[in-house]
């Protein structure tokens, strides 16, 4: 999923998963240390595992302290774009979603500890194949009103998401079911009566997917929210977007669009069969319209309601992070911790196709100046690899060992035996202050470095469409990702395979090598998902020796909440998690 900060999506970020809670991470310095080169006989690392058929039973284990009852408030900028879970994808949205729906799988997050289990269904499913994948659903599952929730109602949902009419979710499961990326060719959805034959419901309980080929994580692909059960009975349409029709922990009582939402417990909801949810408040109260620095003065002045109140995205900036580290009883109330979404720098490889040259603009990149001027380190952890800690597969390595403030020397060296040594490079920007301020950094490093520079201002509101041209006329501009589950498939194949290279498309480094496209086919056919995982990680490291992008940093989540709350953290989705919160 792309990132979203003053980042939106394009974004979806996400986005994706993904955040795990993790225990490893970065040191104080940011660096995330290593030598230049991993030791041979590195495995992945594995940050989410496959839980059991006893891991999928609930309760979820309970918060230390926690209790139920109370009001929690949550501050948003901007009302939530989409709450029908086939138009979810966003990290916002998704975050929403998770009070509102429940779905095949999901993640169970204790403590330091992140598992995959069966959600609405009694395992993470079963396949002998990769390809044909059958899930039971548990006994006495029910929805808002008390009816209660059916293998079919899975189907159903998930063939919403084919219907055109409700674009912006991910498309995953509808490329894997019919083996086309133009999979409305095959199944165009239900509202006109059409039957997805691709998965069936032999009872009420039992669902079994076919897909067109194999998939061995497709059990983390079911943990997407626009993948939930919607009864066809209740399928309101366009007013969906609005008002789901509840089978998680929450209903919504009130929505008054861009002002505010009110959810109230679901009292159908049942915490023995969820493993992954708790339902600790008993309302939740949504408030838009603030801006950024008016929702941080209100959670640091934490007054009446406020004292009981969180944000879902909202960071501290860098003209408050002094202020909140300053004051113990503020920083005892943050949020800040790393989010699985990953920022770069991509090089355009269709027109700046020397190596040489890609690796200077590496080695003279101003790392350190430009993230000081987002914040410094509460920004993000310096990263040197395309994966992020968060993700399984990820290895740790540091190619070039480039120092954070860039090396002029080594790369005017590098230019040299280049084919070009004083090669013009267009650097493409967003046009508001910071990134203003940033392109004369960047301008200022590569100038030093031998590279003539062009800077490019685009306007924020169309960033997105111009730089993800296939036709751009950009040799470096910013750009983001974070995985939709925690699996490197779902971020080195939308980034680098040449193969998807398309307008709008996640390739925005326009990358494109015959034995990557070839790598990413074999690993995706592997039925071993520990294999995969050690292979995406040696297929990370491949992609940076011909440096297609610009590693920058894994972007921290840091957030201030109310002094009235516990078990605030951040969540796979990478935003402040709501699951676990409770009122004092």
């Amino acid at each position: 999923m792309s990132t979203s900060r003053n980042r939106s999506r394009a974004v979806l970020a996400l986005v994706v998963l993904g955040t795990l809670t993790v225990g490893t991470g970065c040191s104080a310095s940011g660096k995330k240390g290593g030598s230049a080169e991993p030791a041979a006989q590195a495995v992945a690392k594995q940050s989410v595992a496959i839980g059991t058929a006893a891991d999928s039973t609930g309760p979820d284990p309970a918060v230390p302290g926690a209790k139920p009852g109370g009001t929690v408030t949550v501050l948003q900028v901007s009302d939530f774009s989409h709450l029908d879970p086939a138009r979810v994808w966003s990290s916002t949205n998704q975050t929403a979603d998770l009070l509102l729906t429940r779905q095949l799988t999901s993640y169970q997050q204790v403590g330091n500890t992140t598992k995959l289990v069966g959600d609405l269904a009694t395992d993470t499913g079963s396949s002998s194949d990769g390809k044909t994948w059958t899930y039971h659903l548990k006994a006495g599952l029910k929805y808002e009103d008390g009816s209660p929730i059916t293998a079919q109602d899975v189907k159903y949902g998930i063939e919403r998401t084919f219907q055109k009419e409700l674009s912006g979710g991910p498309q995953y499961l509808q490329m894997w079911l019919t083996g086309k990326d133009d999979y409305s060719s095959v199944y165009s959805g239900p509202w006109s009566g059409q039957d997805l034959s691709a998965i069936q419901t032999p009872d009420a309980q039992t669902i079994v997917f076919h897909l067109a080929s194999v998939h061995e994580d497709f059990p983390f692909a079911l943990a997407m929210q626009s993948y939930s059960p919607v009864p066809k009975d209740k399928d309101t349409k366009a007013a969906f977007d609005q008002h789901p029709f509840s089978s998680g922990p929450y209903r919504i009582v009130s929505h008054d669009v861009d002002k505010g939402m009110v959810l109230a417990r679901n009292p159908y909801w049942d915490a023995a069969t969820d493993p992954v949810r708790h339902a600790y408040p008993d309302q939740w109260q949504f408030e838009f319209g603030a801006q950024e620095v008016d929702i941080n003065q209100r959670l640091m002045a934490a007054n009446g309601p406020d004292r009981t109140a969180m944000t879902f995205k909202v960071s501290i900036g860098a003209d408050l992070a002094s202020q909140v580290n300053g004051d113990p009883s503020l920083k005892a109330r943050l949020v800040n911790q790393v989010t699985p979404f990953s920022e770069f720098f991509n090089i355009n490889t269709k027109r700046v196709t020397d190596v040489k040259v890609r690796q200077a603009l590496l080695e003279a990149f101003p790392r350190q100046q430009v993230r000081q001027l987002f914040g410094g380190p509460i920004y993000g952890d310096y990263t040197n690899t395309i994966l992020s800690p968060v993700t399984n597969g990820y290895q740790d390595y540091d190619l070039y060992g480039v120092p954070a403030t860039g090396d002029p020397d080594k790369a005017k060296a590098l230019l040299a035996q280049s084919s070009n040594p004083h090669p013009t490079i267009v650097f493409a920007y967003s046009e508001d202050p910071v990134w203003q301020q940033a392109a004369v950094a960047v301008s200022q490093a590569l100038d030093k470095a031998g590279f003539n520079v062009v800077t490019k201002a685009i306007s924020s509101k169309n960033y997105y469409d111009e730089t993800q041209k296939v036709d751009n006329q950009f040799d470096v501009y910013w750009g983001g990702w974070g995985p939709d589950w925690p699996s490197a498939s779902s971020v080195i194949p939308p980034l680098f395979d040449g193969r998807q290279i398309t307008d709008g498309g996640g390739n925005n480094s326009l990358f494109n090598d015959a034995g990557v496209n070839a790598e990413i086919d074999r690993i995706q056919g592997l039925t071993d998902l520990g294999q995969q995982n050690t292979a995406w990680g040696a297929l990370d490291k491949k992609i940076m020796q011909s440096v297609p992008v610009i590693p920058w940093v894994d972007v921290r989540q840091v957030s201030l909440y109310g002094p009235g709350l516990g078990g605030v953290h951040t969540g796979f989705i990478g935003t402040c998690y709501p699951l676990d919160v409770y009122v004092k």
